[in-house]
């Protein structure tokens, strides 16, 4: 029974460190704004429904929603565009 528990909280540990993201992560340009906010409230449903089994962020959810955007919702579709065209603005101000 005690090893049963240890297991159950390691793997609670485990889960909540994998979806956990550094504070440095947090403040990054790519994560601030209102259009990723947008994101995040808009394409939920379009991450469950199409690409669920990948890690929260990573680039194998962006390939994803790449490769799948013809299917995504219409307001996971605007907030995406409006997040690439004010991340290609600081791209452009940056240089």
């Amino acid at each position: 029974m005690h090893v049963r528990l240890v297991a159950v909280t390691a793997l609670v540990l485990a889960g909540a460190l994998a979806f956990s993201r550094p504070a440095s992560a947090q403040e990054g340009p790519e994560r601030e704004g209102p259009e990723m906010e947008a994101m995040r409230a808009n394409c939920g449903g379009d991450y469950l429904r199409l690409c669920a089994g990948m890690k929260p962020g990573g680039p194998e959810v962006k390939a994803c929603f790449r490769r799948n955007r013809p299917n995504l919702s219409e307001g996971c579709s605007r907030a995406i565009a409006a997040y690439e065209r004010v991340r290609a603005g600081r791209l452009e101000a940056d240089d």
